[in-house]
């Protein structure tokens, strides 16, 4: 059985980041007591970081196992999901620098009435993106020119006739 997780020192940075970013907007909108207009800013900003430091909470708690016949997802729930109710796959790339030398993948899959998404940041990544191609490959699913791309980039090889 094969495992894709998240890193502690990744998830340590996002737990930092996610810190700052409410130390810098909540707390001043709560420094500031009675309801003023900065608030309509600082207060919806501080929203988007506990949202993500809750993201970060589930994402550290989420470990995916697979093997020939499916894939495991637990943690903060629990899914699975057989490679052959596989219905899509999508690989993309997000870049954080206009050169594109900078960024992560997000691989996302979905079947069965169950979708999965793994991010680079995780160990084990770049197998777990192989044995989803090949399932995917598999099942005959098109591909879009962008996820082939950045299979490609990733070092996964696909077959030229896989649409």
């Amino acid at each position: 059985m094969n495992r894709l997780v998240y890193p502690q020192r990744a998830v340590l940075a996002d737990y930092a980041r996610a810190a700052v970013g409410l130390a810098f907007t909540a707390g001043p909108a709560i420094a500031i007591g009675r309801w003023t207009y900065a608030h309509w800013v600082l207060v919806p900003l501080a929203g988007l970081f506990a949202v993500f430091a809750f993201r970060t909470w589930i994402r550290a708690r989420t470990t995916i196992e697979w093997d020939d016949s499916r894939l495991s997802i637990s943690g903060a729930g629990r899914a699975s999901l057989d490679w052959s109710e596989l219905a899509s796959l999508k690989l993309a790339f997000y870049a954080t620098s206009r050169d594109r030398t900078g960024g992560w993948m997000q691989l996302t899959l979905r079947g069965g009435g169950t979708k999965v998404r793994a991010d680079s940041g995780a160990e084990n990544f770049q197998a777990f993106a192989a044995r989803c191609a090949a399932a995917a490959v598999a099942q005959g699913l098109p591909l879009d020119a962008t996820t082939r791309t950045n299979f490609s980039a990733l070092g996964v090889r696909l077959p030229e006739d896989a649409a």
